[in-house]
């Protein structure tokens, strides 16, 4: 029951694009309602049909209004069906993720013989056509939504670090990978145990802007610039829905602006992250402030 428009029925079908039915409508607004902190959701789907033959079908219990739910990453799909002009359903917390197609269908829900439309186009005028229960009578454009948690996840949370598998890759450099949910850091394996010790050291003190920014700053940025370059390509993933939130939230220039700098950028979105650091003070190591 996927939205294809050149796909050919072998009857009329009210949808976009088709001259079946040149006068009518079949529209569908739909509002997808995710509760903070999880994946519950409420969905309400109001139909408008306009077509007075098949609103007669509907009212004579031969029709009904439906919206198919699917999540292909996980597996699921539904049908919610209604002999009213509006759908309302939920889902509890977990049971939905990913991607979340939303198509709207008029159907079929006993055999229809011979039916026929005065509203046709002028090709169909003279024909009669037999329809079986879950045949497709309209159909309205597919909605998608996203469903998961990215719009308030932290910008720490959008990165994964690994050790690399290149043996190119010399010692003291990292790269990024950004064709997954998360951002991909990979760093040789000797880098990695290191910067990972270090993690460790310094959790939960001052000290730990000092190595977290030493690679999340500039890959951060990295990251701003290249999700310009190529929105496109990245915006079905989980880490470009969370940092256009936040680019959003934080009132910076959204994806693809042109005069955005996104080294400042990188700077706001972690909260302005050096001047946070601790003075070193002479005799520590560092450079004399006194």
């Amino acid at each position: 029951m996927r939205f294809d428009p050149g796909k050919t029925y072998p009857h009329p079908v009210l949808r976009p694009g088709s001259s079946d039915y040149p006068d009518a409508e079949f529209e569908v607004e739909i509002d997808l309602q995710r509760f903070s902190g999880g994946t519950e959701l409420r969905v309400k789907a109001a139909f408008a049909l306009s077509d007075p033959d098949l609103l007669g079908l509907v009212e004579s219990g031969k029709a009904k209004y439906v919206l198919h739910v699917l999540a292909s990453k996980i597996h699921f799909r539904t049908a919610l069906d209604s002999a009213e002009p509006t759908i309302e359903d939920a889902f509890p917390d977990g049971k939905l993720h990913g991607q979340v197609v939303l198509s709207p269908f008029l159907v079929c829900t006993r055999d229809v013989s011979e039916f026929s439309a005065a509203g046709w186009h002028d090709d169909y005028a003279s024909l009669q056509f037999d329809m079986a229960p879950g045949s497709v009578l309209a159909q309205d454009t597919p909605k998608e939504y996203w469903v998961d948690t990215a719009e308030e996840a932290r910008i720490g949370s959008i990165f994964t670090l690994v050790r690399s598998v290149d043996r190119g890759l010399r010692a003291g450099t990292w790269r990024c990978q950004l064709a997954g949910e998360r951002v991909e850091i990979a760093m040789p394996a000797g880098d990695y145990d290191r910067f990972c010790g270090a993690r460790e050291r310094v959790n939960n003190t001052a000290d730990a802007q000092y190595v977290m920014n030493g690679v999340y700053l500039p890959a951060l940025a990295w990251v701003l610039a290249e999700a310009d370059r190529e929105q496109e390509s990245h915006e079905g993933w989980r880490w470009y829905r969370a940092l256009q939130a936040r680019l959003e939230g934080a009132k910076l220039p959204p994806f693809g602006a042109e005069t955005a700098d996104r080294l400042m950028d990188a700077q706001r979105l972690l909260n302005l992250p050096f001047p946070k650091m601790p003075l070193m003070v002479a005799g520590d190591g560092g450079d004399d402030v006194s």
